[in-house]
C-alpha cells in the first residue's frame, strides 16, 4: 500500500513537471499510468487464451510419510496457501480461473486412503478440473543446521508437476524443481524471538506467493518484497 501512494505521488510531481516545461505526454514512462505497473509474466499461463472461459484447477499436494513436527500436514497448509494466492493473482490480473477449494480435495483424500497410488488426472477428472497442481514436498526444516534448534532458516524442496487433465497422456506441461530458503539475504532468526509454528506460517507463506507466480503473473517490485 505505501509502495503505491509513494508511485502515485511520484507519478504526480513527475506530471506537475512535464506540463510545466511543455514535454509531450505521450512520452510518459508507462509505470506511472495507473494499472500499467510492469509484471513478470506467469511460467506457466492456466488462464485460457479465450476470454470467457473458465478454467478450472485443483492443487494436489502430498509429503511422504515424514513424522518430523515441520512436517505434520504441511500439505493441507502449503496447499490453503497457494490457492489463497492464487485466487488474489487471478482476481488482480482479471483472469477466469477457478480454484477447488482445498477443504474439498482434502476431503476426497481423506475419503480415498489410496489416491497416492491413483493417476493424477484422474484426481482432476473427479473434480471437472482442467488442470492438477501437483506438489511434492521433498524436504522441509525450519531451523539453520548445527544451531542446535536455536536459530531459523527454513529450507524447502518440492517437486512441481502441472498436468492438463484433457491431454494426461502427453505427460505432464510444466515441471520445476523448486527451492526455498528463508531469510535468504539477512542470515538466520534467533528461535527465541517466535515460535516455531509462527516461523513455519511466515515460511510457508512465502512459499505460497512464490508457487503462484508460477502460474499468474505478478507484479516486478513484488519481488523486492521476497528479497530478505
Amino acid at each position: 500500500m505505501a509502495s503505491s501512494s509513494y508511485r502515485r505521488s511520484l507519478a504526480v510531481l513527475f506530471l506537475a513537471a512535464t506540463l510545466g516545461t511543455g514535454c509531450n505526454l505521450m512520452a510518459l514512462p508507462f509505470f506511472l499510468m495507473p494499472g500499467m505497473e510492469p509484471k513478470h509474466d506467469a511460467k506457466c499461463k492456466l488462464a485460457s487464451d479465450e476470454k470467457d472461459k473458465e478454467v478450472k484447477v485443483v492443487i494436489l499436494a502430498s509429503a511422504g510419510l515424514e513424522t518430523r513436527p515441520e512436517f505434520l500436514r504441511v500439505d493441507r497448509e502449503l496447499s490453503r496457501k497457494l490457492c489463497q494466492r492464487l485466487e488474489e493473482g487471478f482476481k488482480l490480473n482479471k483472469e477466469k480461473v477457478k480454484v477447488v477449494p482445498t477443504s474439498l480435495v482434502e476431503r476426497y483424500k481423506d475419503e480415498h486412503p489410496n489416491w497416492r497410488a491413483m493417476a493424477v488426472h484422474e484426481i482432476g477428472e473427479h473434480f471437472h478440473a482442467d488442470y492438477v497442481i501437483n506438489l511434492e514436498v521433498e524436504s522441509l526444516s525450519l531451523y539453520e543446521p548445527g544451531s542446535a534448534n536455536t536459530l531459523f532458516r527454513g529450507h524447502a524442496d518440492i517437486s512441481i508437476d502441472v498436468v492438463d487433465v484433457h491431454k494426461a497422456s502427453e505427460g505432464p506441461i510444466y515441471k520445476e524443481e523448486y527451492r526455498s530458503e528463508y531469510p535468504r539475504m539477512r542470515g538466520p532468526l534467533p528461535a527465541s524471538d517466535s515460535s516455531a509454528a509462527q516461523f513455519r506460517e511466515r515460511f510457508l507463506s512465502r512459499i505460497g506467493r512464490e508457487l503462484s507466480w508460477r502460474f499468474t503473473a505478478h507484479l516486478v517490485e513484488d519481488d523486492n518484497d521476497m528479497s530478505d
